[in-house]
């Protein structure tokens, strides 16, 4: 039965891959027989008022995400009241450790002698850190830079959906990413909403072909989470389809601004030798997180088990049965828009959603999902022409995001 699930897996994989590649290619002007029903882009440039409309709607909502969870808290599951019992709340998991990094520095920050936490990757440590300068507050200056960019990733998310299929989609795209079940991380002391900011900047850069900048803000990305350098793909893809051909001097002479994520990742691993004498650092210490690459039918087949028979029923539910249900989801809807959406897209969110199934131990999932932004444009083109779908995805998005945020403050495995 293993050997059988990992062959139709892989095979699932494989040939997703190679059909998404092949109608690239097509796309590019090969000798291939794919063609292609993606329509022009309808080319709508959103004017600063409106930019700073939907900055402000996105902190709002944070904002009153934030105070929900602290009535939340204290109606439901007791606790005390006051800024600082609100602030703790949200300082759970992973939160834990960015804020040690940012009092204590990647040096200063050891366990059992070990460097454990240099797997982290530093931008968000070093603007919280930045900001609790002048704040005074580790906690508060991490939810600030998570508030204020998740803000500002809704800006570049909504410029994107708009330039390619107009305002409505734009706004059911937002809509969607916020009412996303795991969508309450952006809103606490972790990565997630600031990758968001630098990938959204980042393909909004691309699809216009402004590849410095594109570059600049894809190099951010790789500095604040792994995934970074997948925006080297989009980048690739968009050029080469843009060109209609394969120009190769125009490509050589843009692949120094394609290539400007390797330069996040460089500084981190300098981060790594600084640190623990070695630019792999990380690596061994991945071994104490029960961390590392995992081919993702391997990955599928231990979320399968556990989401069968996992000792701790409340586990199971709270975290292995998501994790293997959000998989088949995004995966057909990546399937449904195949046609329907550029390749710049269709490349980047497959490669983005096999390399977060490809870990050894899948814990976060739903929250690593979250900033897989093509998804949500995905959502909000499938359902363009049916307002009831769009209402009825929003409204049971809702409920369920209601629902894990309370098992997520309640201290439920939701990571």
């Amino acid at each position: 039965m293993h050997l059988l699930w990992s062959v139709l897996i892989s095979a699932l994989v494989a040939l997703t891959g190679l059909l998404l590649l092949l109608r690239w290619l097509g796309d590019c002007g090969a000798p291939v027989p794919l063609g292609t029903d993606v329509p022009a882009e309808r080319g709508v440039l959103v004017a600063p008022r409106e930019c700073a409309a939907v900055f402000g709607t996105a902190l709002l909502f944070r904002i009153l995400i934030f105070l929900a969870a602290a009535l939340l808290a204290g109606r439901l599951l007791g606790g005390g009241g006051g800024s600082s019992w609100a602030l703790d709340l949200w300082k759970k998991w992973d939160a834990w450790h960015y804020v040690n990094l940012a009092e204590l520095g990647y040096e200063g920050y050891v366990e059992n002698g070990q460097h454990l936490f240099v797997v982290f990757f530093p931008l968000y440590v070093w603007l919280v850190r930045l900001a609790a300068r002048v704040i005074g507050n580790t906690m508060a200056a991490g939810l600030l830079v998570s508030f204020l960019s998740f803000g500002g990733g809704c800006v570049y998310l909504y410029r994107l959906a708009a330039w390619e299929y107009g305002r409505s989609a734009a706004r059911w795209t937002l809509v969607f990413l916020s009412v996303f079940p795991y969508a309450f991380f952006f809103g606490g002391v972790m990565t997630e909403s600031l990758f968001l900011l630098t990938t959204a900047a980042s393909l909004w850069h691309i699809r216009r072909h402004h590849w410095l900048p594109a570059g600049v803000w894809g190099a951010l990305a790789a500095l604040t989470r792994m995934h970074g350098v997948l925006l080297i793909l989009a980048a690739g893809a968009e050029l080469v389809q843009s060109l209609g051909r394969f120009d190769w001097k125009r490509i050589f002479r843009t692949l120094p601004a394609l290539l400007l994520p390797l330069l996040g990742t460089l500084v981190y691993l300098g981060l790594n030798w600084s640190v623990t004498g070695t630019p792999f650092g990380f690596t061994e210490m991945q071994k104490h997180w029960s961390q590392g690459f995992c081919w993702i039918s391997e990955t599928l087949w231990y979320v399968l088990q556990n989401a069968v028979s996992y000792y701790d029923e409340t586990i199971r539910l709270q975290l292995w049965v998501p994790t293997l249900v959000l998989f088949p989801v995004f995966f057909g809807v990546l399937l449904a828009v195949n046609r329907r959406c550029r390749s710049m897209y269709t490349l980047y969110a497959f490669a983005t959603l096999v390399l977060d199934y490809s870990l050894s131990w899948l814990l976060s999932a739903g929250r690593y999902l979250s900033c897989a932004v093509p998804f949500f444009l995905f959502a909000a083109v499938l359902t363009q022409r049916h307002r009831g779908a769009s209402i009825a995805l929003a409204a049971g998005g809702a409920v369920l995001f209601a629902v894990t945020l309370l098992g997520y403050l309640a201290g439920g495995q939701i990571m």
